[in-house]
């Protein structure tokens, strides 16, 4: 993982169905009106990826495929922050501490973990040695109910089949794993409550105020 780079990186993690791709937008807005340098979106726009739709459906079928599904998703977010124009900062959704923590479940899950699982995990932490510097993760905390009904209200094919247990087993991963995980690559940890959603305007000041406050404009009241 990179010491010296130029920009601010901040990732915004949480369960499957917290609210992450409805906050981004706005919270990245947000940062553009109180920052003195501009930022940029990194979204997975998972609903535009056939292949990632594909390998998830066939995941939540059958839960052996798991490891095709995610070394896709780790190898599309270790391309996806290679060589990040300097001249920006970002807000990713998701980083490869996600492919961790997923890992982690899975891990969790199986009986007898095969030489694939081992190998996934050791695969992750070799791309992490060439993945830019996390600034910080701000981690969308959910009740996991809550977390189930929104994924159900959005209602993605590729979802179908995904219980409500998995998704306990995803929020006590990222409770347990994540804080060890910011310490080991000296990322600053940040928790919100987003069981009742937030607010994007009080992130952004956390974020400025926080963890970069030398690109801090005059804070404007939050909400």
């Amino acid at each position: 993982m990179s010491q010296t780079q130029q920009f601010t990186l901040i990732a915004i993690e949480g369960n499957i169905g917290v609210g992450k791709s409805t906050l981004l937008p706005k919270l990245v807005d947000e940062l553009n009106l109180k920052s003195t340098q501009p930022w940029q979106l990194i979204i997975e726009d998972v609903d535009c990826d056939l292949e990632f739709q594909r390998l998830l459906k066939a995941f939540t079928v059958d839960p052996t495929k798991r490891i095709e599904f995610q070394r896709y998703i780790t190898n599309k977010r270790a391309v996806i922050c290679q060589e990040l124009d300097p001249n920006y900062n970002y807000v990713i959704e998701r980083s490869l501490f996600s492919d961790l923590v997923f890992c982690q479940a899975n891990l969790a899950e199986a009986c007898r973990p095969d030489g694939q699982d081992l190998d996934y995990y050791y695969d992750i932490q070799q791309k992490l040695q060439d993945y830019p510097q996390v600034s910080a993760v701000i981690y969308l905390r959910s009740d996991p109910v809550i977390s189930y009904q929104r994924m159900i209200t959005r209602a993605r094919d590729a979802e179908v089949g995904t219980s409500q247990e998995y998704l306990q087993l995803i929020s006590d991963c990222h409770d347990t794993f994540l804080p060890h995980i910011c310490r080991r690559y000296n990322t600053q940890y940040i928790v919100q409550d987003w069981t009742n959603f937030g607010c994007e305007k009080s992130i952004s000041d956390v974020i400025l105020t926080d963890v970069c406050p030398e690109l801090t404009k005059e804070l404007e009241p939050t909400c």
